[in-house]
């Protein structure tokens, strides 16, 4: 295959085609591997919809500017975002857009730069970041592009990016083996983050797209839990999150639901919103959607939280701001959002 620069607007618009193609390619499996926070058997599901509002949004944005590109794309699929690691996708898209700003080119230097403002941005945006997730692949990810960045002789040069991401992907690869260590559900269960495995797919599409080149069709054989059945499901809570309700939802019940709406706030109410859910239940994700505020001082905030007190958390938005959508689904296995 004949390579093609990356560069501009055609170049993310061939990443995001091809995120999206991987990861609805291993959607089944990514549903399969999904045990934590809660075994609901979803994440390949919200990681695809993110990734399909990303690139219908970034076809829209007419720019060659890298960070307007992602910012776009990423604001308008958290606004989309379901379940934990949907969410966290789109918040690590609108993460690498800052450094962006301004470029129509990749180097390693600004891949490094933009890594570091992700892993930031997710960090934050979670009240109880945890190691073994997605966060543990973007962070390994983000400090092999600083050292390569750091020991290159040209690292603006096109070389010097092509040659990184073949080991980019490779440390995100081992990165994801080494989350099955790092987690108890996920050692009980004998499976890999699906998050995290979701997330070495689209580091995979990026090396495809830079080099000019096809997606790794093997890129997850050997693997923990791909391609089989987790130990421990669901039915036997065996990878249950602390807390949990035992057993399904009852839809018509308030119990194991999970939340996820869009509120206008000023960070100071953003803070006061995290508190109150923090107490009202967990996986509590609090992340602004746009990158400048209205002239009000306030941005749209996207909200993501497993509760048992639907109504109390509604109620705690709307009181805080002005809520801009709210929906609520019950978390078990199978039905809600990872």
């Amino acid at each position: 295959m004949a390579k093609r620069r990356f560069r501009g607007r055609a170049a993310m618009l061939r990443w995001f085609d091809l995120s999206e193609q991987a990861l609805g390619d291993h959607r089944t499996a990514l549903n399969r591997l999904n045990v934590f926070p809660v075994p609901d058997s979803d994440t390949g599901d919200n990681m695809l919809a993110t990734a399909v509002a990303s690139r219908r949004a970034a076809a829209v944005v007419d720019s060659d500017d890298f960070g307007e590109l992602l910012a776009g794309a990423g604001a308008e699929a958290m606004v989309e975002a379901r379940g934990n690691s949907g969410t966290l996708l789109a918040v690590l898209l609108t993460g690498l857009a800052a450094p962006l700003r301004g470029c129509d080119r990749l180097t390693i230097t600004t891949f490094a730069a933009a890594l570091d403002s992700a892993s930031v941005r997710a960090w934050s945006a979670l009240s109880g970041p945890v190691s073994g997730t997605m966060l543990s692949i973007i962070d390994a990810v983000r400090d092999l592009a600083a050292r390569r960045a750091a020991e290159v002789e040209e690292p603006e040069s096109r070389a010097a990016l092509e040659d990184a991401l073949p080991e980019v992907v490779a440390e995100a690869r081992r990165a994801v083996e080494a989350t099955e260590s790092q987690l108890d559900a996920l050692r009980t269960a004998g499976v890999v983050d699906s998050g995290g495995t979701g997330l070495l797919l689209v580091f995979d599409a990026l090396r495809a797209a830079v080099r000019g080149e096809d997606l790794t069709e093997d890129l997850l054989d050997g693997l923990h839990g791909v391609g089989a059945s987790a130990r421990h499901r669901a039915d036997d809570g065996g990878a249950r999150r602390s807390g949990a309700q035992e057993g399904p939802a009852d839809p018509d019940d308030d119990a194991a639901c999970e939340l996820m709406a869009t509120v206008r706030l000023d960070p100071l109410g953003a803070a006061g919103v995290r508190h109150r859910l923090d107490e009202l239940g967990d996986s509590v994700i609090v992340t602004p959607v746009d990158s400048e505020p209205e002239g009000d001082g306030t941005y749209r905030w996207r909200i993501h939280v497993h509760t048992e007190e639907p109504e109390a958390a509604r109620e705690a938005l709307a009181a805080a701001g002005r809520l801009e959508g709210c929906t609520v689904s019950p978390l078990h296995s199978g039905g809600a959002a990872r």
